[in-house]
């Protein structure tokens, strides 16, 4: 009977100690850390953008074009969401025909998404909304 009685107990400590374990667990959802939202943090490298689908916003002005590649340089303003600082950089981009609607040295707003490690795809292209 003594048996009995200590393995009914040790059975609802340990369940009450998973429910509490499973209800701090639910609470790191939104959970803030040192100004962090845990929402807001992506994983690392390539899969991370694959898997969602994130598209990043920026604006830059078109330094240069290769319509025969494919490929546009934009000198661009800090990007936060991948996070970049300000740089010039030369990217593919999705349909060829967007190159006809921009000019060396134009403003354009523009979105990107990775393509492949350390690759970003220019996926659309649009006048600069100052």
């Amino acid at each position: 009977m003594n048996t009995l009685r200590i393995t009914t107990m040790a059975l609802a400590l340990l369940s009450a100690t998973d429910l509490a374990l499973a209800d701090d667990m639910n609470g790191m959802n939104g959970m803030n850390m040192n100004g962090m939202n845990m929402k807001d943090m992506s994983m690392p490298g390539p899969s991370a953008d694959k898997m969602t689908g994130k598209v990043h916003h920026a604006t830059g002005i078109v330094k240069k074009m290769d319509a025969s590649a494919g490929q546009i340089t934009i000198s661009h303003g800090p990007i936060n969401s991948i996070p970049w600082p300000p740089m010039t950089m030369t990217f593919a981009v999705k349909d060829k025909q967007m190159l006809r609607q921009v000019t060396a040295e134009e403003k354009i707003d523009f979105d990107l998404v990775q393509s492949g490690k350390d690759q970003y795809t220019v996926t659309k292209i649009s006048p600069a909304h100052d």
